[in-house]
């Protein structure tokens, strides 16, 4: 058994949780379409981005995943529609197909920007369809995704159509309202 010098020395250097399991803190979650979302992923090397996902799902193996990424570069209405425009470039840029784009607003009147995007992955018989929610918050923007794999090895077309035409206003109304964690509580440390 440590003593009690011995555990503060060892808090000091950092080798050592004195905390109790209640006060340690827990990972946020983010509950979509009926379905929980865990941390599963920060990194930071554009902008802090935060992915989650299902239980039972890998970050690098996932069929739902909801990316939240921190922007505190736009503060305003027009450079949230630069963002906007910019990730929409950046969807193209990497062969993503862009299939709807507008600004919308939420029930208190603030305008955001929403778009959906695919990309094609016909080697792996599958669609990623990611819908997209640029919004500002009291202090900057944020940009939230909900990514969506459809893969079918006999016709992943036509799967991912049926999934438009029966999902994306689902979808669309989900992330409108969705209540995220507050992102400046979020966890930036990789892994």
């Amino acid at each position: 058994m440590l003593t009690r010098t011995a555990l503060l020395a060892l808090a000091l250097l950092g080798l050592a949780n004195t905390a109790s399991p209640q006060a340690r803190p827990v990972a946020p979650t983010i509950t979509l379409l009926a379905r929980t979302y865990q941390l599963g992923s920060f990194n930071q090397k554009n902008q802090a981005t935060w992915e989650f996902i299902t239980a039972g799902e890998r970050i690098d193996n996932w069929t739902t995943l909801v990316t939240i990424i921190d922007r505190p570069d736009a503060h305003t209405r027009q450079e949230l529609d630069r963002l906007a425009e910019g990730i929409m470039s950046n969807y193209k840029s990497h062969g993503g197909q862009i299939l709807s784009a507008k600004t919308m607003r939420d029930k208190s009147g603030a305008a955001f920007n929403y778009m959906v995007a695919a990309f094609e992955e016909p080697g792996k018989h599958r669609y990623e369809l990611n819908f997209v929610r640029i919004a500002l918050a009291p202090k900057n923007a944020f940009v939230v995704i909900y990514g969506v794999r459809i893969t079918d090895p006999s016709n992943y077309l036509r799967k991912a159509k049926d999934f438009l035409n029966q999902q994306s206003g689902p979808v669309g109304d989900a992330l409108e309202n969705v209540v995220l964690p507050e992102i400046s509580k979020l966890p930036r440390k990789e892994f």
